[in-house]
């Protein structure tokens, strides 16, 4: 409702400043009137005070409708990857069976040849690249 109510509060106001706008040339004419362009100044300040409250207006109905969408996004582009079974260190690797994301760790006490299929995980991809750039530049020098 405050959205419709600041969109009214705008549209009035610019409304209100043009009407402002057309007492300049009563003032600036041949007769000139000085009053005229004092009324006319106060009605355009009014217009463009009523133009500003409703953009406040809907900046606070903004603003109270909870986080933006780019702030939900940052925080889970920023988290780091973890193993599912101890959530402490990196995942090295992934069994496809149960579909676990396991450390070094994990992996000796989760370990059975017989039924589980083991692939690398792809929660590292970050710094499988870094760690590939890092081995690159090494085997240069």
């Amino acid at each position: 409702m405050a959205t419709k109510s600041s969109r009214w509060m705008m549209a009035v106001g610019a409304f209100i400043a043009f009407i402002g706008l057309c007492f300049l040339p009563a003032a600036f004419g041949q007769d000139a009137d000085r009053t005229m362009l004092g009324g006319g100044s106060v009605i355009v300040a009014t217009g463009l005070l009523l133009i500003s409250a409703g953009f406040y207006l809907k900046a606070r109905t903004l603003a109270a409708s909870g986080v933006p969408p780019a702030a939900q996004a940052n925080t889970k582009k920023n988290r780091k990857p973890i193993c599912d079974r101890c959530a402490i260190e990196e995942p090295v690797i992934q069994c496809r069976v149960h579909q676990l994301h396991l450390c070094a760790e994990c992996l000796n006490k989760h370990y059975d040849f017989r039924s589980c299929a083991y692939v690398p995980s792809t929660r590292r991809v970050a710094a499988s690249r870094a760690n590939a750039a890092a081995a690159g530049q090494i085997a240069s020098s």
